[in-house]
């Protein structure tokens, strides 16, 4: 064999296995209901602010996921509180300084049924954790996409705030799978 083919195709099977891939977006079929969820690989974890050692309650989490029914697309937020938070209180979420509003579902009522999945689109990482479900709309996609920084605040047991929080990259904007999970929906404002 040539010894400049060789090398060629050595060089560029290294580069192939050296060009790791971006993050991804999960698709799953819910076979009880018949829709497709996606999803990010994993939610995005936040931290408190007043996390000392290895307790309880350290960590929030948060994903998008997308519910397509037959064609027609929703887009949906969902949120994990720890169990040592109030369940009864809305958290209230931050893009960068901007506060969120987003209506919140009321999946106790309906159930997950009423979105159109027989179960939850993320696993909890806190099975006693409290989990909130929002309507998420394009813009609060890309903000949440794009942003230096993600929080949550919400009174804890005694009625103390706490305070989560999601910090991108060091010198870059946006949370990489959140701008996939974005892009690869068509959102507008990336």
């Amino acid at each position: 064999m040539n010894r400049n083919h060789f090398a060629n195709i050595l060089l560029l099977l290294l580069g192939a296995c050296a060009a790791s891939p971006g993050p991804t977006v999960h698709d799953k079929l819910d076979a009880k209901t018949g829709s497709t969820v996606s999803v990010i690989p994993e939610p995005l974890e936040l931290l408190t602010s007043g996390y000392i050692g290895t307790h309880t309650g350290a960590f929030a989490y948060l994903g998008p996921f997308e519910i397509d029914q037959m064609g027609a697309r929703t887009l949906y937020l969902w949120i994990l509180l720890p169990h040592d938070v109030s369940a009864s209180v809305l958290p209230i979420i931050h893009c960068d300084d901007t506060p969120v509003t987003l209506p919140v579902l009321p999946v106790l009522s309906g159930g997950l049924a009423g979105m159109g999945l027989a179960e939850p689109p993320y696993g909890a990482p806190d099975p006693w954790g409290a989990q909130w479900y929002f309507a998420l709309d394009d813009a609060t996609l890309a903000c949440l996409a794009r942003a230096h920084q993600i929080t949550f605040d919400i009174p804890n047991a005694r009625g103390d705030m706490v305070h989560f929080m999601a910090e991108s990259a060091k010198n870059a904007a946006g949370f990489p799978t959140l701008e996939t999970f974005a892009a690869r929906r068509g959102t507008k404002g990336l």
